[in-house]
């Protein structure tokens, strides 16, 4: 005959020890099930309340960061694209505005001039050098909203990707001094001197786009006289170094703010300047360029005035 309280204790001691056991497991599990909802549950919850309010309109509502983790990087992704989101629906509307008024500004002086004009026909009244001033004045702002409509074509063209070029051999100096004399003519008539060093080297036929090229040349001196002006001087220069073609073009004006600088050839951007213009100008020709294998740079001349740089390569 053997006793059993020795056994029956350790069963007992057992027993506890499986519920204690039990007992740690249950809580460790609650507390791991509550740990996880307040810090993935309602974080996601969160985050998808304020993707909803974004994708009702509420651009720019942030989300309070409240952790390091994953869910941290999650909330300052979506913070961040709801600020640019809420910048591109700014400048979008901006641009629009914009444009909006460029149009209005140079229509409202054709369909002005086009009825003074008639009505002078009508009458026989006014001299011919008011009919010549009239007509000049429906060329020149024709001519401007010509430019603005292949602006934003380009532009459009850029967006879908759709922006080529039509290569072929270019005598670069030779277009480059095309608009030169092209616009030489017209900055007289604003007093503004351009002076042109075209260099002693003749440089050999690159491949690349005539016409896109020129569309660059052209902007950037008429960019120029725009915002330069008033320094009433153009300063135009080519010349070669070891590989590259190197084309300046400076103006004597008021210069770009610093803090401007590294934003001007971000499409829309205009900046504090009151000039007229669509702003997507100098992003067309920034792009034109890299699809030449080309730098198009901008900055502020030593004594005042902005510098335009434009290089590509020889081959």
């Amino acid at each position: 005959v053997t006793s059993l309280v020795n056994i029956d204790r350790q069963y007992v001691l057992a027993v506890a020890l499986a519920c204690l056991l039990g007992a740690v497991i249950f809580a460790l599990v609650y507390f791991s099930n509550l740990y996880f909802v307040r810090s993935i549950v309602e974080p996601i919850a969160s985050i998808t309340e304020t993707a909803r309010l974004i994708a009702d309109g509420s651009y720019g509502v942030q989300i309070e960061k409240k952790y390091d983790d994953e869910v941290g990087e999650l909330t300052d992704t979506i913070n961040d694209m709801s600020l640019k989101i809420k910048q591109s629906e700014k400048t979008q509307s901006e641009f629009i505005s914009s444009v909006s008024h460029e149009l209005r500004t140079p229509l409202t002086a054709i369909n002005g001039w086009g009825e003074t004009l008639l009505e002078l026909e009508k009458t026989g009244g006014g001299d011919s050098e008011q009919r010549r001033r009239g007509v000049h004045i429906i060329l020149k702002e024709s001519r401007r909203l010509t430019t603005m409509v292949e602006e934003l074509l380009d532009f459009s063209k850029m967006e879908d990707g759709r922006f080529t070029l039509s290569i072929e051999q270019v005598d670069l100096q030779a277009e480059f001094e095309d608009a030169i004399y092209t616009y030489r003519e017209l900055f007289k008539q604003e007093s503004i001197e351009l002076t042109y060093d075209g260099g002693d080297e003749l440089f050999d036929p690159i491949p690349g786009d005539p016409e896109r090229l020129k569309q660059v040349f052209c902007n950037v001196l008429d960019n120029a006289a725009k915002h330069g002006g008033a320094g009433k001087r153009i300063d135009a220069a080519v010349r070669g170094d070891e590989g590259r073609i190197i084309i300046t073009v400076r103006d004597y004006g008021p210069g770009i703010p610093e803090a401007e600088l590294p934003f001007v050839k971000q499409k829309f951007y205009k900046g504090s300047s009151k000039a007229r213009g669509s702003g997507i100008g100098l992003a067309v020709c920034d792009e034109i360029i890299r699809l030449h294998g080309g730098t198009f740079d901008i900055g502020n001349a030593e004594g005042g005035g902005c510098l335009v740089t434009i290089t590509l390569p020889r081959a």
